[in-house]
């Protein structure tokens, strides 16, 4: 080389060797240069390789600032051309400095920090995020706009990187071009313009020495892929951690799709909507505008609604929480039905798509191609979830072609603008959902589109009313699960078709939707009360008698499931008068009514047995006949007649040798029932065991068989398992509620009370006398009100314990049914000083009952 060429190459050595000293010792050009007395753009010249030979003191001074020990000053000072310049600088060992020199933490972090109290409800994602940065080399944090990748990637950064760790925080929201990404990284680094050998920052790094952050990627996607690539694949000692809506592609990438924060399931429960991730994240900024403000019981129901209206999205929680310095929680709540008006701002920090919620959206929809756009528009007319066969039924035609939906819908997925559905995935197949807010995004583009929001409501009603005809016979076909249960994954469409029908006024065409999807809406309480109130508002509007009475009939058996008893009550005695009570929809009323006059305490549904089974038995669908006679035998069972309801119950099981008869747990659990009660504990273990058999692997409410298999073990005093089922059964509890799930909390209160545990048998058995007043099973109170009363001995309340049992010995003289043997025993063994109460027999069973009930709600307090 010439002499000029060795100047430059020397140059060159001792600002790369710099600028891998500093970086290495976590400290930008500002930090270096105020520690070593320098300026900083002595440090800049120098990092970018424009001064020929550093003066040798101001090289000294940087030694000392890095910490370096004596020999490696010497190379340090022989690079900037200070002595005898070495072939090879060996690498430097991180500087030796006295606690009282020692950097900050800090200064090892170029970039972006973590948000104090940034993150809520992601302690699990954190958890594992850190640990999968600590096994692999690339992950990529994918989700859509707003759902928090960037704060949860500090975070986990943040956690992750130890003392030797520098942590380098890339943001990519204004990189226009994939050719740009390289010199983005080296600008985070703190590296001089124009410095543009990557590789020199990243050689020499040992494992967990450096992580990248590379923030907001999607725009510019094949860059990052390309040196995220070249990252892992030639630099050992370098992690990278990308945020994304869409994944890079990369075969060592490990991709992690960042959710929502979970909103509340109810509005009435406190605990559990204090509890909610959304609801503390919210609850959390507003106080930063409201120091006062306070989640309580009264404005706890509001809140709750306004988190589900918002999706649980962290963005949106956020800009809405701003707007609370303002406006109040329920002016907040009411406005969001122009959400992209009222989240609009103030958010003056952050990438500039993600200042307001339209532009978060906006940024990855322009993105799309045009018949991914289209589809997305489409879709938002299908309600949420929905599968890929409604899709291709309703939202095809030019831009898309019916072939390439799979690969559209992908691509919506890829890019975190549709999330699929996992949660009952075995059970109803692939579906996706829509964000409220990217639905109400992609509504509008539709509605932009002069006709087309028409056109496709009307095509959504075609669709379901064919699907519908599609399901004539499936209740006698030996795929029938199945089929509903199909049905039941579009269930959000067939709301779209009922608006739009009820809209034009065809109440024909609503009612045929209704009576053909009856069997789907029993599969999801939530669901199910959707249907109550499509059933009745068709029957109101229809003009044929006998329709308006199927369906009256389908809102009470709707009605009995979500727990409104005396719902169910009123619509099968309307029904009964408008369908012939031989027909099959005729015996469904009428079985439903003597169901739920069995929980009412009503003798007239008792009285209307005989008939209904004699009815059903001439029927010519011996499904149906089976049924009804399991319903009855249910009903006697609920009754106290148990040799009775033992007869009814195997007739159904007798029913099951002929094809289109299936079996069903609710029945085998009766006759498990039945068996406990008259003391044959194998005989009911035997049918619990069917119970078990019988039931989906995968059914979503699994509480009642695992309740009745407890019962069992309970009674053959294998208290241990019973103990277990009822963990299994209580967890279920918490999601849904179940026709037994009063049970599971009767006979927890029964093992708490037999272990000592008071205080724990007192919550039960409260909790069961709640769940039965709330939902008017008044005949179940009669098999919990005696536990009640041991309850309070136990816990030393003597007087209201005997009042009470005076009341139920009156009751068990005097009215009927009277108390079955199981609960009989339990009150017999609590009442040996009680005498029985005056005042019996009442003339209103189901009121005498419910006073008692609330007495113990008020002796329990």
């Amino acid at each position: 080389m010439s002499d000029a060429d060795g100047r430059a190459d020397g140059r060159r050595g001792f600002a790369d060797l710099l600028l891998d000293l500093r970086v290495q010792t976590g400290l930008s050009q500002e930090e270096l240069a105020d520690r070593a007395g320098l300026s900083v753009r002595s440090i800049r010249e120098m990092e970018a390789g424009r001064v020929a030979r550093p003066r040798k003191e101001s090289v000294r001074l940087l030694a000392a600032a890095l910490g370096l020990r004596d020999g490696d000053t010497d190379h340090f000072l022989a690079a900037a051309g200070h002595g005898t310049v070495r072939p090879v600088v060996r690498p430097v060992s991180p500087p030796v400095v006295s606690v009282a020199d020692a950097a900050p933490t800090g200064l090892r972090w170029r970039g972006t920090r973590p948000i104090p109290d940034g993150l809520v409800g992601r302690e699990q994602e954190l958890l594992e995020l850190e640990g999968l940065l600590r096994q692999n080399r690339l992950v990529t944090l994918v989700g859509p706009g707003g759902v928090g990748k960037t704060e949860l990637a500090l975070a986990a950064a943040d956690r992750f990187s130890g003392a030797d760790t520098t942590v380098v925080v890339v943001d990519l929201t204004t990189v226009q071009r994939d050719a740009a990404v390289p010199s983005a990284i080296l600008d985070a680094f703190g590296t001089a313009p124009g410095t543009s050998d990557l590789d020199d920052v990243l050689s020499g790094r040992q494992p967990g020495d450096l992580v990248i952050v590379e923030d907001n990627a999607e725009h510019v996607l094949d860059g990052v892929a390309t040196v995220a690539n070249r990252m892992v694949r030639s630099f050992p000692g370098v992690g990278v951690l990308v945020t994304s809506r869409i994944p890079l592609g990369l075969p060592d990438e490990v991709v992690r799709r960042v959710q929502v924060l979970g909103v509340p399931g109810n509005d009435e429960n406190f605990e559990d909507i204090a509890a909610s991730p959304a609801v503390e994240m919210f609850t959390r900024r507003v106080t930063r505008v409201r120091p006062d403000f306070v989640l309580t019981p009264a404005n706890a129901p509001t809140v709750a609604r306004l988190c589900r209206r918002l999706d649980g999205l962290p963005l949106a929680l956020e800009l809405a929480a701003a707007r609370a310095g303002s406006l109040s929680v329920e002016a907040i709540l009411a406005a969001l039905d122009d959400r992209f008006r009222l989240l609009s701002g103030p958010r003056r920090f952050g990438a500039p798509h993600q200042r307001t919620l339209a532009d978060t959206i906006a940024w990855s929809v322009d993105a799309l191609s045009d018949p991914a756009r289209q589809l997305l528009y489409r879709a938002s007319v299908l309600g949420s979830p929905f599968t890929l066969e409604a899709v291709a039924g309703v939202c095809t035609g030019t831009p898309i072609d019916g072939i390439d939906v799979p690969m559209l819908l992908s691509e919506l997925v890829e890019k975190s603008l549709l999330q699929p559905v996992h949660e009952f995935e075995q059970l109803y197949g692939a579906r996706y959902k829509l964000l409220e807010t990217i639905r109400e995004h992609a509504y509008a583009g539709l509605s932009s589109q002069g006709d087309d929001l028409t056109e496709f409501r009307d095509r959504a009603v075609e669709w379901c009313s064919t699907y519908m005809s599609g399901l004539d016979g499936a209740w006698s076909a030996p795929d029938r699960d199945r089929r509903y249960r199909a049905a039941h994954a579009n269930s959000a469409l067939f709301e779209v078709a009922l608006e739009r029908s009820a809209e034009l006024g065809e109440w024909d065409t609503a009612a045929r939707i209704v009576l053909g999807f009856r069997i789907a809406w029993q599969y999801q309480a939530s669901v199910a009360e959707s249907g109550i109130r499509w059933a009745t508002l068709c029957a109101d509007n229809v003009s044929d008698k006998e329709t308006s009475g199927r369906l009256l009939a389908i809102a009470g058996r709707l009605s009995s499931l979500t727990g409104d008893i005396r719902g169910a009550r009123r619509h099968y005695e309307e029904a009964r008068t408008r369908i012939p009570g031989e027909t099959e929809m005729g015996l469904v009323a009428r079985g439903g009514w003597v169901s739920s006059g069995s929980h009412l305490l009503d003798t007239q549904s008792l009285a209307e047995i005989p008939a209904l089974v004699a009815d059903a038995r001439k029927h010519g669908d011996v499904q149906r006949s089976a049924t009804v006679q399991a319903t009855c035998g249910l009903a006697l069972l609920r009754w106290g007649r148990l040799v009775e309801a033992k007869e009814l119950l195997l007739a159904w099981e007798a029913a099951l040798v002929n094809p289109g008869v299936y079996a069903d747990e609710i029945a085998y659990m009766a006759l498990s029932r039945v068996d406990l009660e008259l003391g044959d504990v194998d005989g009911a273990r035997h049918w619990a065991v069917l119970a078990r058999d019988s039931q989906a692997s995968d059914d979503p409410e699994r509480t009642k068989v695992a309740g009745c298999l407890a019962m069992v073990e309970y009674h053959a005093g294998r208290y241990d398992e019973a103990q277990a089922l009822l963990d299994q059964a209580d967890a279920d509890i918490r999601g849904h509620r179940g026709y037994f799930d009063y049970l599971v909390m009767l006979y927890r209160s029964r093992l708490a009370r037999a272990a000592g545990e008071t205080e724990q048998a007192r919550i039960a058995v409260r909790d069961a006398v709640n769940r039965l007043l709330l939902e008017g099973r008044v005949v179940y109170l009669l098999e919990v009100l005696p536990e009640a009363v041991a309850v309070l001995h136990a816990l030393g309340r003597t007087e209201p314990a005997d009042r009470l049992c005076g009341q139920l010995l009156a009751w068990q003289r005097t009215m009927d049914p009277p108390m079955l043997p199981t609960a009989w025993a339990v009150l017999q063994e609590s009442c040996e000083r009680a005498s029985v109460a005056d005042g019996w027999p009442e003339a209103d069973p189901a009121a005498a009952v419910q006073r008692l009930a609330n007495d113990v709600l008020v002796a329990l307090s």
